[in-house]
């Protein structure tokens, strides 16, 4: 096997501590662990970890980058997005991925840290905003970036709280799930979404998003 540069070993060791932090935070809690914890589980040492993130918050949030990162590549988001022939097929292929993933058991140690994660950051203000760019769009988010049909009701709602509402679904049901799995299956993501873009728009029914100056 050749051997890594030095880049290469530095990307190497960053993955285990990105994966390392996963299971510790997840297992433990973010109270209940630390940079030296992870360390440990990742079999590297203090110097590593701490060359890399500069205190826990930062690096669970490099673990929400790489987790959302790393489920959208496995199941080949974009790729399939690009084959959907219209925007309902499109929006199907959007729901399906999630469920893939969630059917995959990929988010139950990811969720577990996010929620626990979420009291924390909200204890700084650096963190809070940090954390708000992973799960509340940039108010100049253009309507071609949403999955919802562009003929749907939904889509007369402004493009980023599109996103939010779909973001409340995924922590919704992502939390009910880690209590509730047996009857909180991933499939009910689809059918929330689904749900909210079935109605198509009716020109006499004016909502109240239209009559908002």
């Amino acid at each position: 096997m050749a051997r890594m540069t030095r880049e290469q070993r530095q990307q190497h060791n960053r993955v285990l501590l990105l994966e390392a932090g996963e299971r510790v935070f997840a297992a433990r809690g973010v109270a209940g662990a630390s940079l030296d914890d992870v360390a440990l589980e990742a079999g590297l040492t203090k110097g590593a970890v701490y060359s890399n993130f500069r205190s826990k918050g930062e690096l669970i949030l490099e673990v929400i980058r790489y987790r959302q990162t790393l489920s959208q590549e496995a199941q080949g988001f974009h790729a399939i997005l690009d084959r959907a022939s219209n925007d309902y097929e499109r929006l199907e292929a959007w729901c399906d991925i999630w469920v893939l993933t969630a059917q995959s058991g990929e988010r139950s140690s990811y969720a577990r840290l996010l929620f626990d994660f979420i009291p924390y950051a909200l204890r700084d203000e650096h963190l809070t905003a940090r954390f708000l760019e992973f799960i509340s769009p940039a108010g100049d988010i253009s309507a071609g970036e949403s999955p919802i049909p562009t003929d749907s009701r939904f889509a007369r709602i402004p493009p980023g709280d599109q996103f939010r509402i779909l973001t409340a679904l995924d922590l919704g049901l992502s939390a009910l799930g880690l209590f509730d799995p047996e009857n909180v299956k991933p499939e009910l993501y689809k059918t929330a979404v689904l749900s909210l873009a079935q109605t198509l728009y009716d020109a006499s029914d004016q909502s109240d998003y239209a009559q908002q100056p």
